[in-house]
């Protein structure tokens, strides 16, 4: 089995209303993007279908066809305002969860012997969504946050020749420093009314408290106390951060259910590393 992922662009507006929320109820939850007035996107949109190589093509499913289903299922929304182009959300809020919803019931089961597995929708390069199509009721929501830090890889229980044949340069007692991506994916059910599944106020602001506070400009062996008994490796820095933020996840929404999936550390633009607990 292979699996073929094509990705397009489309731009639209929308508008945070609907879901018997009153405007109040609406801004509270949305901050300025519940704007009456609505605002727009650059969405990026990435479809992965999956099957076995034809012997005689050489394809999975002929790239022309998934183009062709793509631009069908965009034609009603490129350029347009999401509320008033799809009937889904005549009266609900067109959040980017249940957009890539409604997205996914509309792309055919299968292309020839090709199936549909996951959609990605990318509402800027800092958000996205993802569904998997063995549970597309589940959405996974994707936050990065960016730092700047600096750190030494040495370990305690190393002699200092073990250390520097191990970590090389980056066993440079004064350090060196990285611009870190943290990405952060929670999952679950998006709440009927709102049509999210954390709030993204919330999450914002324990990402900030918790990385962007703790870890911005600073050296991560001098002045936090997370490295002390273990080296300041990437491995290491995306377990501290799960562990930072796994408990207070579900604390980021009212009336339902979401939970951390993954922390992903982008170290350089050749290397990350995912943590999905234990």
């Amino acid at each position: 089995m292979l699996t073929l992922t094509r990705k397009v662009t489309f731009f639209a507006g929308h508008v945070y209303r609907g879901g018997g929320q009153s405007r109040t109820e609406l801004e509270a939850m949305f901050g300025v993007a519940a704007e009456p007035s609505g605002h727009g996107h650059n969405y990026v949109l990435e479809l992965s279908v999956r099957g076995p190589v034809d012997p005689i093509d050489g394809m999975v499913v002929n790239i022309k066809t998934v183009d062709l289903e793509l631009k069908t299922l965009l034609a009603e929304i490129d350029h347009r305002m999401i509320n008033d182009a799809m009937p889904e959300f005549a009266d609900q809020v067109p959040t980017t969860e249940r957009l890539a919803q409604v997205l996914w019931s509309r792309i055919p089961e299968s292309m020839g012997v090709a199936r549909r597995v996951s959609l990605r929708l990318e509402e800027h390069p800092g958000m996205s969504v993802e569904i998997l199509g063995e549970n597309p009721a589940m959405v996974y929501l994707t936050r990065s946050i960016e730092f700047s830090a600096s750190h030494r890889l040495h370990s305690a229980k190393l002699s200092a020749e073990d250390n520097q044949r191990l970590y090389g340069k980056c066993n440079n007692p004064n350090g060196h420093g990285h611009n870190y991506v943290v990405e952060v994916t929670v999952c679950g059910e998006p709440d009927l009314r709102t049509g999210i599944v954390i709030d993204l106020g919330k999450f914002e602001t324990l990402l900030d408290d918790e990385i962007d506070s703790r870890f911005d400009h600073k050296h991560l062996n001098l002045d936090t106390d997370f490295f002390e008994k273990s080296p300041a490796t990437a491995e290491n820095i995306a377990i501290v951060i799960w562990k930072l933020i796994e408990s207070k996840i579900p604390a980021c929404r009212t009336g339902g259910k979401v939970e951390l999936h993954r922390v992903r550390l982008i170290e350089t633009a050749r290397s990350w590393f995912d943590y999905y607990g234990k």
